[in-house]
């Protein structure tokens, strides 16, 4: 059996984590340790169920909260431009994502680059540790992408349409709020996408090459806390409270665990076809998810039957069932494989794929495509 180093070489955490139900109308106040001029972006959701308005009306009297509202997508490099613009404009001193991955994204790395005397070199070179940083604050509204707890953004360039990993320990959230309430009355498809993407990553974690102690024990319980709530909260819209609270903070657990531990195959994968397909990128690690379990079961033997005594019964079935209650099927199935030779090389490049357990070569990852676009 592997042996595990006990902590990662290096590690990035939150500065604080706030749980609760109602704890983001709140925000202004337990942001004043930052400055007294704050920003809030947040998208056209929240502020049409009336979150945003409860959160500004709770500002502290000598405090100040601007909003900038986010026009939906995947970040871009033009809006995080405009953000940055808004940013400098108003002169803040801490600003706060109200939102899923794309927001937090955009948020995170706008903290990140708004000090910055040149953003230049935006997509050329990472912004070095000791770099000035704007305080940032993450309240997720979604129980999926784990953003809350990394040090990465995902932005991509409009006008080649490329993907760009942005990276620095700096990008870490000072603050975190689990706010389970911010799940209420989400879309159904939304809770499902969102929650397969924190599951996949959690199961990922916990079988990655680079895994440790720390790593497997969080992740072991991520998994176990999604996979027994995710229906339950896909079922009652978000309405189920423990349901809700389990989500968000297993989401926070995977988070944690993935970011020293990285991911694995189903997100090499998740990443180029969900872009060249246009399918959700949850709805691409739920599809992708069997497929490289099955690749990687004999590598992950031990882990396979501790992930199965999880479930309560073997993982493949339990995955198989779990998908077919939040109805979701196969998206690539009998669509027209275009590309294929860019597409492997972009699931071979990637970083998530280097930490896969078992180590995938041209061949294995033509065949991955191949038998996700046939079955």
């Amino acid at each position: 059996m592997r042996t595990y180093d006990i902590l990662p070489t290096q590690a990035t955490f939150p500065g604080e984590v706030i749980t609760g139900f109602d704890q983001a109308e709140q925000l202004a106040a337990k942001a004043r340790q930052f400055g007294n001029r704050g920003m809030l972006v947040h998208g056209q959701s929240m502020r049409r169920r009336g979150k945003v308005s409860k959160i500004t009306a709770n500002t502290p009297t000598g405090m100040e909260l601007e909003t900038w509202e986010y026009s939906g997508g995947e970040p871009t490099r033009t809006q995080l431009l405009a953000l940055i613009d808004a940013i400098r404009t108003s002169n803040v001193d801490w600003i706060a994502g109200l939102g899923g991955g794309s927001i937090l994204d955009l948020t995170k790395a706008a903290a990140l680059h708004a000090p910055q005397h040149s953003i230049a070199q935006l997509f050329d070179a990472e912004i070095p540790a000791t770099a000035a940083s704007m305080p940032f604050i993450a309240i997720p509204t979604t129980a999926g992408t784990g953003a809350e707890a990394t040090t990465v953004a995902v932005i991509t360039d409009p006008e080649t349409g490329i993907k760009q990993s942005l990276r620095s320990p700096r990008m870490m959230a000072r603050l975190v709020i689990l706010d389970p309430a911010l799940l209420k009355s989400l879309p159904p498809h939304v809770i499902a996408h969102a929650g397969m993407d924190a599951l996949t990553q959690a199961i990922e974690s916990y079988v990655s090459n680079k895994a440790t102690w720390f790593s497997r024990k969080l992740a072991l319980k991520a998994t176990a806390m999604l996979y027994e709530n995710l229906p339950a909260l896909f079922e009652n819209g978000g309405t189920d409270r423990i349901a809700a609270r389990n989500m968000l903070q297993g989401s926070f657990l995977a988070g944690v665990a993935f970011s020293s531990s990285g991911l694995g195959a189903v997100h090499g994968l998740a990443g180029p076809l969900g872009g060249s397909y246009g399918i959700p990128h949850g709805h691409a690690c739920a599809a992708c998810l069997p497929y490289v379990l099955n690749y990687n079961r004999t590598q992950m033997a031990h882990d396979y039957k501790t992930l199965s005594t999880l479930v309560g019964q073997d993982l493949l079935v339990g995955i198989a069932a779990l998908l077919a209650r939040l109805g979701l099927q196969n998206p690539f199935k009998g669509r027209t494989l275009n590309d294929l030779d860019t597409i492997v090389q972009a699931v071979l490049s990637s970083a998530s794929t280097q930490c896969n357990p078992r180590e995938m070569n041209e061949t294995d990852a033509r065949a991955l495509v191949r038998e996700l676009f046939t079955y």
